[in-house]
């Protein structure tokens, strides 16, 4: 029974990498070789699309590719999606460096036992700046203001599933709006691919290709968007412990790596307790940081979170989300019945 497990988690966990290197290598072949390395700070636009939204997968570092699992997974992979329970929503205010600060609202609807249409936006607001012209006349100010608005939608691909593992595909069409002085406009896609392995140890494994997509053109040159792909994966060594990890190659950078742990607790069946932290590799290596925290708690429909993230000498960033799952969301590994197998009015969320 084991080996039996164990082969089957194997091959559907490779045939979702080779899915996404199918994907993932004309992308690369395409890349001028400065990108995707320290040289390239700086040389990519719409770093907005980098704001990590929901104050769990803050406070866990950002290593989350592996985890998401409700409606924030537009964000972070939409191959989650496919694992919220009749809906979910998400709302999030974060107070970034100085008067920055932003937005994020999405929500998620099961259309099937198997497949979960989704959306969200995402608003930031830069402040007031105040506007001068080459020889330092005042020319008045203006309000850089960025916008993020994304259709998602997640599919169970059940050829390659089975009682002991779950897999799935996302993809977002994403449209983006930024203004500083003028106003640039650009589309993008993204595409994520995660494994749920029910064993023993339960664990999980994911890969996403975010921001493919044009530049955004504010005058007449176009700089390119911000795409990273990731590797993640999550595992569950106790009941209530939970250990990510992400790998990410930006192209604005070179690869990262982040961590994440999880200690929570249970009061009873609807009350739910937790404390995060996380860690991230680069902003430790540029003197930012790179350590987080939190905490947050779950009571029957409603999660509200919270994540401490400093940045060294530019100051501490401060984020609160609150989460709605309607039924009771109870995590995925602890759930009776699996989300793609069974209909919805047959599901046990207890």
């Amino acid at each position: 029974m084991k080996t039996t497990y164990a082969r089957t988690a194997l091959t559907a966990s490779l045939k979702a990498a080779c899915i996404a290197l199918a994907f993932s290598m004309p992308l690369f072949a395409n890349e001028d070789p400065r990108y995707f390395d320290s040289k390239a700070v700086g040389a990519t636009t719409a770093d907005f699309l980098n704001l990590p939204v929901g104050a769990r997968a803050a406070a866990m570092g950002g290593a989350y590719t592996a985890i998401s699992e409700e409606a924030s997974a537009i964000y972070w992979n939409p191959a989650g999606l496919v694992q919220i329970p009749k809906l979910s929503a998400v709302f999030m205010r974060a107070q970034y460096l100085e008067e920055i600060s932003y937005q994020y609202a999405a929500y998620a609807h099961r259309l099937s036992y198997d497949s979960v249409l989704a959306g969200s936006v995402l608003l930031t607001d830069i402040g007031s700046i105040t506007q001068t012209d080459i020889s330092g006349n005042t020319l008045g100010s203006f309000t850089p203001r960025d916008q993020v608005f994304t259709l998602s939608y997640s599919k169970a691909i059940l050829e390659f599933s089975d009682k002991d593992i779950d897999v799935s595909v996302g993809v977002s069409a994403k449209y983006l709006k930024s203004t500083i002085v003028d106003t640039a406009s650009s589309y993008a896609a993204d595409l994520g691919i995660m494994t749920y392995n029910f064993g023993d140890i339960p664990y999980r494994l994911a890969v996403t290709a975010t921001n493919m997509g044009g530049g955004l053109t504010y005058d007449k040159e176009s700089n390119p968007l911000p795409l990273t792909f990731k590797l993640g994966a999550a595992v569950n060594p106790f009941r209530n412990m939970l250990i990510a990890t992400d790998v990410v190659f930006p192209k604005q950078n070179k690869p990262n790596i982040l961590f994440g742990a999880e200690l929570a607790t249970t009061p009873n069946e609807l009350t739910r307790l937790c404390v995060r932290a996380g860690l991230n590799a680069q902003q430790m290596r540029d003197g930012l940081g790179g350590f987080s925290m939190g905490v947050g708690a779950t009571l029957h429909f409603f999660s509200l979170d919270y994540a401490f993230v400093p940045m060294g000498e530019l100051g501490s960033t401060h984020r609160i989300s609150l989460t709605f799952d309607f039924p009771f969301r109870s995590p995925i590994f602890q759930r009776r019945d699996r989300t793609i197998f069974t209909k919805m009015k047959g599901i046990s969320f207890k």
